[in-house]
């Protein structure tokens, strides 16, 4: 990872993107899709890497919730391929 940038922007978001991977007191996922994606990296990655990867795509979530200006919410990976899909054909989903 670069070490360029803002050291405090960095430690935000590292420290986001661990507690979306982590569990709540329950054993459920506090965000399931970053978690399954955190798993799936871990699987052929080493865990800091894959770290990486979910701080990556924290970042990619934050830029888009200022860009669109609309609020979080949790979609799986399929449900947002649908919704392009359906976007950007002009079809109903």
């Amino acid at each position: 990872m670069s070490k360029r940038g803002s050291a405090i922007a960095r430690r935000v978001i590292h420290t986001l993107a661990l507690q979306s991977i982590s569990a709540s007191r329950t054993g459920e996922a506090k965000n399931p899709v970053l978690r399954d994606y955190y798993l799936k990296k871990c699987g052929s990655k080493p865990k800091l890497v894959a770290m990486g990867a979910v701080s990556h795509k924290v970042c990619n979530i934050l830029f888009a919730i200022l860009r669109d200006n609309k609020p979080f919410r949790i979609i799986t990976p399929q449900e947002h391929n649908k919704q392009y899909n359906a976007a950007k054909c002009g079809i109903a989903a």
